[in-house]
């Protein structure tokens, strides 16, 4: 990673910790950018030349989070991410990220999760998918959601 890649993900880094530490004690429609960029020890020029609005910082986290997971375990087939042991993984992948799987949860965001784990499934294709691909991704997105926020929410 050259100089510039690690501190871009140094200001990464500090926007996530800040966002979620403020997640935790307050209520996400109350948190103001401002807050974040104080909390991180960023400026508020550099939030907002990586993101648009602090939704897009959620969006940011979730998707860090998809990419992060499947460098561990990346199934080679969309049948292997039935399998159980795919979903032991993603049993370890909500211990991991228990904290902001939480907070996004707890203010209300969980349905980012899925809008950024569709789009996820779907740029993992290395080809155009048909309309009954995607489907069935959809459908694996969706039952991964429902896995994390309804199987695993009571141990969260």
């Amino acid at each position: 990673m050259n100089r510039r890649d690690e501190e871009k993900q140094i200001i990464f880094d500090s926007l996530k910790i800040a966002l979620l530490q403020l997640m935790d004690k307050k209520d996400f429609s109350r948190i103001t950018v401002k807050e974040i960029v104080t909390k991180a020890g960023v400026g508020r020029s550099t939030f907002y030349r990586h993101f648009p609005n602090k939704i897009d910082l959620v969006r940011f986290l979730i998707h860090d989070a998809l990419i992060n997971f499947d460098k561990k375990y990346a199934p080679k087939t969309i049948e292997e991410r039935f399998e159980d042991t795919y979903m032991n993984e993603v049993r370890n992948y909500v211990d991991k990220y228990r904290n902001q799987i939480k907070s996004i949860y707890k203010s209300g965001l969980s349905y980012l999760y899925l809008e950024e784990l569709n789009k996820h499934l779907i740029s993992l294709s290395p080809y155009n998918l048909t309309m009954n691909e995607k489907i069935y991704l959809y459908g694996l997105a969706g039952a991964q959601y429902n896995i994390i926020y309804n199987g695993f929410i009571d141990n969260i």
